[in-house]
């Protein structure tokens, strides 16, 4: 996936309520936990609805940024800083950000 600069298309989801309120569009976070440089390694948007079945997936369109942006300089923004992936790094997809945390994070975007 490095490589391609692409996340895979399909990712699993928990069963639960935040998962049927996933929507075609929406934007999609990709966030590493259990790496040496864990943060978020790339963005995009929900590409369908989740589909239900012994594993939940639901379909995304995904570019993996050159550089992660660390999650140290994340947790250093106090906006940020009580972020659930922060606070949570073992919890089921998906997680989430409010609209605040959300309008932060994008101007720490690289432009494309």
């Amino acid at each position: 996936m490095v490589d391609a600069r692409r996340a895979h298309e399909n990712w699993c989801v928990a069963d639960n309520y935040r998962t049927r309120l996933m929507k075609p569009g929406q934007p999609v976070l990709f966030w590493v936990s259990s790496h040496p440089r864990r943060g978020i390694w790339g963005v995009g948007r929900l590409t369908g609805t989740p589909v239900p079945g012994p594993q939940w997936k639901v379909s995304t369109n995904i570019t993996l940024f050159d550089e992660p942006i660390p999650a140290s300089d994340i947790r250093s923004i106090e906006e940020l800083s009580m972020l659930e992936v922060l606070r949570s790094p073992q919890q089921s997809n998906p997680s989430w950000v409010d609209a605040s945390a959300w309008a932060v994070i994008r101007q720490m975007l690289p432009l494309e």
